[in-house]
């Protein structure tokens, strides 16, 4: 793993780990963790990616872990209105140009996989970016600061797993079951019966990190 930094558009210096492909031409993971939480919270599931032959960037989201420089300015997310959670889509470009520069990457299939705001943050750059052709949500929300789900969600026909706890205080159970039937393509539902959110659900459920990755290499390999 290697901690890299790189900036955004509009300033913020952004802060991640890159796990590294182990081959040419690796198809690659953005992770995008919840609030609150940083890029570590998706070690693990990193470091496996890595062991099947992905690459893996999990990011600092703006406001979060190290990512609280903008211009000289300090950013804290607790201090943040939904429109400044929103501008985290930004942090998103500016992870896929990094992506882009490194070598035996491939861009064009890029998976991602997101936490909580993150779930919902990673619907939105599907929704908009070809090059997205998987997708991973952890604990969404219909509408998290702002950030639509339901509208976005028929914008993405790619394969898509989402994951939630059944006694999740946020109702996230009932929110994926509702974007659920709104996705037009190839989708999986999985309600675990745990009070758990976002990547914590890796810890209450141990065996959620293999089932992900099987289901990820049948899809990056089926499409």
């Amino acid at each position: 793993m290697e901690e890299i930094t790189f900036i955004t558009e509009d300033g913020v210096k952004i802060s991640g780990n890159y796990f590294k492909p182990k081959k040419e031409h690796a198809p690659v993971f953005l992770l995008l963790h919840m609030m609150p939480a940083t890029k570590e919270s998706w070690t693990e599931f990193a470091t496996r990616l890595q062991e099947k032959g992905f690459a893996a960037l999990a990011i600092d989201l703006r406001g979060h872990g190290s990512s609280t420089d903008k211009n000289g300015s300090k950013l804290d997310y607790k201090e943040f209105k939904d429109h400044e959670h929103r501008e985290s889509m930004k942090d998103i470009a500016a992870a896929k140009e990094f992506l882009k520069g490194q070598a035996n990457v491939d861009i064009s299939g890029m998976a991602i996989a997101g936490a909580s705001i993150g779930a919902n943050l990673a619907l939105w750059q599907a929704s908009i970016d070809k090059d997205v052709s998987l997708l991973i949500l952890l604990s969404p929300g219909l509408n998290y600061r702002g950030i639509q789900a339901a509208q976005l969600a028929p914008h993405y026909s790619g394969p898509v797993y989402i994951l939630a706890s059944e006694m999740d205080a946020t109702n996230a159970a009932q929110s994926s079951r509702e974007l659920f039937k709104i996705f037009p393509g190839d989708k999986e539902l999985e309600i675990i019966k745990r009070n758990s959110h976002g990547t914590n659900m890796f810890i209450s459920e141990p065996g959620l990190i293999d089932k992900l990755l099987e289901w990820t290499t049948n899809k990056i390999y089926k499409y």
